[in-house]
């Protein structure tokens, strides 16, 4: 009996190693498979990140440079108007001197006239003290 026992046993024992390796071979088959759709959807997720974080500098480069063009123009804009400004601050000063040149001018024909008028006067004043004390002598 024991050569029947040893055959069952024999026989069990094949059993139960295909019955375990059969369903080592699921196991292994299901958790490849559970590896890889993990795999895949991890990798996809850290795709989409790259994409995400791609497009999020791409939009920080765009609106720094929006902003840098804005501040250029508003700069640009400064400093015309700053430009405008001083010309017109060059053009007053300018004006302004002329006006203080003519002035002076004005002012200095009238003192040479006061001067000359002046002169003249002495002139005569001299002249006729010079005939009245002529016509003393002569008399």
């Amino acid at each position: 009996m024991s050569t029947i026992n040893d055959v069952q046993a024999q026989k069990y024992a094949e059993a139960e190693s295909k019955r375990f390796n059969t369903e080592m071979k699921e196991m292994r088959a299901t958790n490849n498979r559970a590896y890889e759709t993990e795999a895949k959807s991890k990798e996809a997720e850290i795709k989409r990140m790259r994409d995400d974080y791609e497009t999020k500098i791409a939009n920080l480069k765009n609106e720094q440079e929006q902003k840098l063009v804005e501040i250029r123009d508003r700069q640009s804009k400064s400093v015309e108007e700053e430009n405008v400004r001083l010309q017109q601050e060059v053009e007053n000063l300018k004006r302004s001197h002329q006006d203080q040149v003519a002035e002076i001018k004005v002012s200095q024909q009238n003192e040479i006239k006061d001067m000359v008028d002046s002169h003249k006067k002495t002139l005569e004043n001299a002249k006729q003290k010079f005939i009245k004390e002529k016509s003393k002598f002569e008399a």
